[in-house]
């Protein structure tokens, strides 16, 4: 589907209708809303002029906003009443896969790109030595020498697919720690970050990679980027992370490549669905490690979160462009 940008939106900047006083909706999961909405009440207390309201459940909110906050808690059927008069969407989250298409094709959408990159890199790092290093820590002596299993990530190979903000901020730790770093982005421009060999294709990394960090955004494109023609093309025993979006991969694919072995581990910060159900496989093979979506938290994370927001509500109020515009058509 081709989709046309009005000039504005190329440049970042949403057009402005309307009184000059703008009211800001607020729609966000029970999960986390609450703390974000305090982080933004703090943030925007010095803009008097500001009206921030609740946008219900169900039914019609008490004022027309202009700017909508939102994030993950987006129904894929949100009324387009919501959207009758808003002029710029702002997500919560880095992703803005669980909006409707139309949101992003009819509105300025900027999202929380970037925010996250340094706690998930740590996150990966973690899992990368977890996997890699078992250590006999003790609490006693012992009478003979208990040598660590596992190997060093020191000469192994990470790949990453998807080399944005938080796959550049993985490579400058690993490389730190003599790990070799490639990558695979969608744009073909240089590396941002010296050290790092960017390869032509997801086949050429898949078979060079001792670990896989996926990092790319969800769309249609990647929706089962990792299938079993991709596990079939693996360094045997790979290591694959995900720190993007469970729909990347074919979860029954991956349990094939776990049990004959293909992939010697598997580290998931997310997973399809979410929550997954009790008894989930997942949660009971021996080669998987799972936290709940939370690689992107820091202690931080909403008064971040919400100076993102305040920052660009005030480019907004004066004309300039936003900070982590979302391509209509890439959906990222």
């Amino acid at each position: 589907m081709s989709v046309t940008i009005p000039a504005s939106r190329e440049a970042g900047v949403p057009v402005r209708t309307g009184p000059d006083t703008p009211a800001v909706g607020i729609f966000l999961s029970p999960l986390w809303g609450a703390g974000i909405r305090h982080a933004l009440d703090e943030a925007l207390a010095d803009q008097v002029d500001i009206e921030i309201i609740e946008i219900p459940d169900e039914g019609e909110p008490a004022r027309q906003p202009r700017i909508l906050v939102t994030g993950p808690g987006m129904q894929a059927a949100a009324p387009p009443a919501w959207f009758a008069g808003v002029d710029w969407v702002h997500s919560v989250s880095a992703g803005v896969d669980s909006f409707p298409s139309w949101v992003l094709e009819r509105h300025t959408v900027t999202c929380s790109r970037g925010i996250h990159a340094t706690q998930i890199s740590e996150w990966v790092i973690a899992a990368l030595l977890t996997e890699t290093r078992v250590d006999p820590w003790i609490s006693a002596p012992v009478d003979r020498f208990q040598p660590p299993q596992g190997g060093l990530l020191a000469g192994s190979t990470l790949g990453i697919v998807g080399f944005g903000e938080i796959g550049q901020a993985v490579a400058r730790k690993a490389l730190a720690l003599e790990i070799d770093v490639v990558a695979v982005r969608r744009r073909d421009r240089p590396s941002p970050v010296d050290g790092v060999q960017l390869l032509p294709d997801l086949p050429s990394l898949l078979a060079v990679s001792d670990a896989v960090l996926l990092s790319a955004a969800s769309t249609p494109e990647t929706h089962h980027l990792i299938d079993a023609a991709a596990l079939a093309r693996v360094k045997p025993g790979v290591h694959l992370l995900n720190i993007a979006r469970g729909t990347l991969v074919d979860q029954d694919a991956l349990r094939d490549a776990l049990d004959g072995g293909q992939v010697r581990a598997a580290s998931l910060d997310v997973t399809t669905p979410e929550p997954l159900p009790a008894g989930h496989w997942l949660f009971d093979h021996p080669r998987v490690r799972i936290s709940p979506h939370v690689s992107g938290w820091s202690p931080r994370l909403e008064r971040r979160i919400a100076e993102r927001f305040r920052e660009n509500l005030l480019r907004y109020r004066a004309g300039q462009p936003l900070v982590g515009l979302v391509d209509p058509v890439l959906g990222y």
